[in-house]
């Protein structure tokens, strides 16, 4: 299932831009599907690659942040087959799409994905450790560490 659709895309940009990002004839007045999947599917698997070890895949809820970012880098990918100046914006939203999706891939950022915890809160820490040990199992205690001067 892809994440974004037309209609997505028709939000971030007009839909006669995507017309003519679509099709390489000036006289063509409807949007060239094929064109457009291609560019979904490209984002989709641009996106699956930073949640592949993170996520079981495919995703089967789908956040609006996914959906946003699959959009994004949808649109910019759309844009990369005219040799025209690419829009600021769109620039700046694909870069931001890559940011986020790094940060899913470190677990600085968590997607909340019910339908895989379905008992539990999605709240773990992404620098949390825990242990089996409690404070009168450690090896040294407080006092005797106290003793170290660094």
């Amino acid at each position: 299932m892809a994440y974004s659709t037309v209609e997505d895309l028709k939000a971030i940009i007009p839909e006669q831009h995507l017309i003519n990002l679509t099709n390489d004839s000036a006289l063509a007045s409807e949007i060239n599907t094929i064109k457009i999947n291609d560019a979904i599917e490209y984002a989709d698997e641009l996106i699956n690659s930073y949640l592949r070890n993170k996520y079981v895949l495919p995703l089967k809820f789908i956040p609006q942040i996914i959906v946003q970012l699959s959009s994004d880098i949808a649109v910019y990918r759309l844009y990369s087959r005219r040799p025209q100046e690419l829009p600021k914006h769109i620039q700046t939203n694909y870069d931001e799409a890559k940011k986020i999706l790094e940060k899913i891939q470190k677990e600085q950022i968590l997607l909340d994905l019910p339908s895989e915890h379905p008992n539990q809160e999605v709240t773990k820490s992404a620098n949390m450790i825990k242990t089996n040990k409690t404070a009168s199992s450690k090896m040294f205690s407080d006092s005797f560490l106290k003793g170290f001067k660094i």
